[in-house]
């Protein structure tokens, strides 16, 4: 499979926020059929902006929308599905009027060599907009003042590179994490490993007597089964590359777990067997939330995206931090196994150059897990960073150049989990998967948020540390060199607006044969 350019949309919420308009959400259920009707218009145009700026992929705005969004509203299931069915088709809509003007307006856009510089593109997709009524009346955006301030680094951009911009469009089926119904942030924080509390809740933990302790966890079996996420690998006689190696979700057996756990200082313990505990703790989302819980949220988007399967293209995963919940993902989609084919988008937010959220799980590490189980069950389109700082994607992506470079000149020390239930086998993982010529087709996706700069996670609040939009720091001017490293697919993701995403097609566009 040969590599394809793609530009990705960017913001909508932020997008929202910009034009001045009120947050659309089905889920508020207070808008009158007037302003429903009004609603659908504007979100129906953020989406053609998006297409008419050159996006390849469109993701639908159903990032909040699952089943803990949907019972703190009262909202029923069946209203539920009604409203995720709602927001996929205002985006099919939305793309079909777009094929309809490229149909009416062949020369949509001039050959690039027409445009003297990205400024000329820019304002041209401005004059598009207007032309077509699609630009919202708030927008009042001037394409010079834009230019004054995005600093481009590279406005003359360098040789072309031996691959083709993708010409076709794709709806996404938007799934933020469980916890981005929260409205807290949380979804920023990831998996926060036990024994790693503050100093306030330690004390309070030593009060707690056994007797206590022991309620607890009754209590806590009462509200559902717990599981564990296990990885079936070889006996170590057995050569590793022998063995299918699927992941399972197993409830846990009380006696079993209790022999495989893991010790104080979370030190994973081989057992010996074919299947090994790859996360053997409950999800951490400092609310009440059981595995089943997970599971039923899984299957609900999963059977969402089923039953859209004919207005969708991808399954997409966004701003990932919870590993545990990805397997389980993963995990479910076995049983959908008929609706996905390389059409599945697993975007991770990373919080430094190397982990995932604020956990001790690295993004190399994680991701050549998953594209190991992957070399098999073929879901995975895309591996994408999503809401990042743009100055942590270079070196996250880094080590999968020199995974795949024929010199084999990775330190893997260096890009290692923090984490003693991952490293047993992860070596014997890369080792398998350079094997396999899949790894090499994955596409890589980037859209980072412009103004974040680090999240912080203190008594569980978190807290965004952000700058002022600084000139330079724009996917622009990083598209030859994140290309370099294997990314493929450039979007953005908050306070990027259509004027950002249709530079980023100029300079894709640009460089492509």
């Amino acid at each position: 499979m040969s590599k394809r350019l793609y530009t990705l949309d960017g913001g909508k919420i932020s997008e929202f926020e910009r034009l001045g308009l009120s947050h659309f959400d089905f889920l508020s259920c207070k808008y009158n059929e007037e302003e429903r009707i009004k609603g659908i218009e504007n979100l129906e145009n953020i989406h053609l902006s998006y297409l008419l700026s050159g996006s390849n992929i469109i993701t639908t705005n159903t990032y909040q929308v699952n089943l803990h969004s949907l019972r703190e509203n009262n909202i029923s299931i069946e209203k539920g599905k009604e409203i995720i069915n709602t927001y996929i088709d205002i985006a099919y809509e939305s793309c079909e009027k777009y094929k309809q003007i490229k149909k009416r307006n062949t020369c949509l856009y001039s050959d690039l060599e027409t445009y003297k510089s990205p400024y000329e593109y820019v304002n041209h997709f401005q004059n598009i907009r207007q032309n077509l009524n699609v630009c919202n009346i708030n927008d009042k955006i001037n394409v010079q003042e834009y230019f004054n301030y995005v600093d481009l680094q590279n406005d003359i951009l360098g040789k072309k590179i031996k691959m083709t911009k993708s010409s076709e469009n794709f709806i996404a089926f938007s799934n933020g994490s469980y916890n981005s119904s929260f409205r807290n942030f949380t979804e920023y924080s990831g998996v926060f490993q036990k024994g790693k509390i503050s100093q306030d809740e330690k004390k309070g933990k030593n009060k707690t007597n056994k007797l206590q302790r022991n309620e607890m966890n009754k209590l806590q079996n009462r509200l559902g089964k717990h599981f564990d996420i296990t990885l079936n690998l070889a006996q170590f006689k057995k050569a590793f590359k022998e063995v299918r190696s699927p992941i399972e979700m197993v409830p846990k057996c009380k006696k079993g777990y209790e022999k495989c756990e893991t010790n104080n200082d979370n030190n994973f313990r081989y057992d010996f067997f074919p299947t090994q505990k790859l996360f053997n703790y409950g999800i951490e989302y400092y609310i009440d939330v059981t595995d089943e819980e997970i599971l039923s949220n899984c299957k609900f988007k999963l059977e969402s995206f089923c039953r859209n399967r004919n207005k969708l293209n991808f399954f997409s995963l966004l701003t990932c931090t919870n590993i545990r919940e990805v397997f389980t993902f993963y995990n479910t989609i076995k049983y959908y196994a008929s609706s996905f084919n390389n059409n599945v988008i697993i975007n991770f937010f990373c919080n430094d150059p190397k982990n995932i959220g604020c956990s001790n799980y690295s993004f190399f590490d994680i991701v050549s897990l998953l594209l190991y189980l992957d070399s098999y069950n073929k879901y995975i389109y895309a591996i994408g960073l999503n809401c990042v700082n743009i100055n942590y994607v270079y070196n996250l992506f880094l080590p999968f150049k020199k995974y795949m470079s024929k010199y084999n000149n990775i330190n893997i020390e260096l890009y290692k989990s923090e984490n003693q239930q991952i490293n047993p086998f992860i070596k014997n993982i890369l080792n398998d998967i350079k094997k396999n010529r899949y790894i090499y087709d994955i596409n890589f996706f980037c859209s980072p948020n412009k103004t974040l700069d680090k999240v912080s996670f203190d008594n569980n609040t978190v807290n965004f540390q952000t700058h002022s939009e600084n000139k330079k720091m724009h996917v622009y001017n990083n598209i030859e060199k994140w290309i370099d490293i294997g990314i493929n697919g450039f979007g953005g993701c908050c306070y990027y607006t259509p004027y950002d995403i249709s530079l980023i097609n100029y300079g894709l566009s640009k460089i492509a044969t």
